[in-house]
């Protein structure tokens, strides 16, 4: 992944941030969701009774839109470092996506994998 779409996908989730709703953690955080065709979906994080954080608002923006294959996914947050939540990480295994993870604040960023940050699937059960 090179740095000029590392950069675009970091600006278009810091963009995001700015329409976050979270009057309780007051932290918006922000994220980009890049799909196969290069398409750029943005969310944010809402703080309400169904709370919902930017990369599920994100996913599913695509989702609704028919686009099911991800290639780089993008969190943003001024002051911290916004990893994906355990529900993300489990969403994005459940399309098969193995995608770029860039995490990043006003200072620097880390790029991982998701394989990164959930290594492995459960392990298969036999009934027997």
């Amino acid at each position: 992944m090179n740095k000029e779409l590392i950069l675009k996908l970091i600006e278009r989730a810091k963009e995001s941030a700015e329409h976050a709703y979270c009057p309780i953690t007051n932290m918006p955080v922000g994220c980009s969701l890049l799909v196969d065709d290069n398409m750029i979906f943005g969310g944010c994080n809402i703080e309400s009774s169904c709370n919902a954080d930017a990369g599920e608002v994100a996913i599913f923006k695509a989702i609704s839109q028919g686009y099911t294959k991800f290639r780089a996914i993008c969190f943003w947050a001024e002051n911290n470092m916004p990893y994906p939540s355990g529900k993300v990480r489990q969403l994005l295994t459940d399309f098969k996506s193995n995608l770029n993870i860039v995490v990043a604040n006003s200072d620097t960023y880390s790029l991982l994998l998701l394989s990164d940050i959930f290594p492995f699937p459960p392990p298969e059960i036999p009934l027997e």
